[in-house]
């Protein structure tokens, strides 16, 4: 008969991997947010790759933060590492500017959008989604501080841990308005030999 030690895994290993783990949900928070403020002042055409892209990415964004600041005790989030090593945690959102009392908050309101609408379809709202969402009180500003903070606090973490940053490129977005300006050459160009 296998011991329960030899199945469980130690809890130092558990917290390590959940650093790991949560830095990579924000690492893809960031850059989803870098690529969404990379698309402002780019206009979908119809119902184009850009608007696809977008709702894809907000949709991916929601789904990572939900993910992430889900306060369970079957789950390995960030209350978890909280939770697990409070004093780092600490150190590690204090240098980041993130405000844990806030997150606690942006929780809360994200659990209700989940519960309601993005993962499970309320019955009672499904005749108005987009008053949950309205209802959690929550702005692009607010969402887009969370992540950043986030972001910034797991790589300290990941740092004082691993002793070296998250790694990963840093995408600047840039390529958005490049692709943009493609597309409306190609529909001028296309305009153009259509009038001749």
């Amino acid at each position: 008969m296998e011991s329960q030690m030899t199945t469980a895994r130690a809890p130092d290993s558990r917290y390590k991997r959940t650093v790991e783990r949560i830095a990579a949900e924000a690492y893809w928070l960031k850059t989803y947010q870098d690529a969404m403020a990379g698309m402002v002042g780019v206009e979908a055409i119809g119902l184009d790759f850009f608007r696809v892209a977008l709702n894809a990415m907000k949709d991916a964004r929601l789904s990572r933060l939900i993910r992430v600041l889900e306060d369970d005790s079957q789950t390995a989030s960030f209350w978890y590492l909280l939770k697990c090593n409070t004093p780092q945690v600490d150190r590690a959102s204090k240098k980041a500017k993130l405000d844990l009392v806030e997150l606690k908050a942006v929780a809360a309101s994200l659990k209700g959008i989940r519960d309601k609408t993005f993962v499970h379809i309320d019955k009672d709202g499904v005749f108005e989604p987009q008053a949950l969402y309205k209802a959690a009180g929550l702005t692009y500003e607010q969402i887009d501080r969370i992540i950043r903070s986030l972001w910034g606090t797991m790589n300290n973490l990941h740092m004082e841990v691993f002793g070296q940053a998250v790694q990963g490129d840093a995408y600047d977005s840039s390529d958005i308005k490049a692709f943009a300006k493609l597309r409306d050459d190609a529909l001028l160009c296309r305009q153009k030999t259509s009038n001749y």
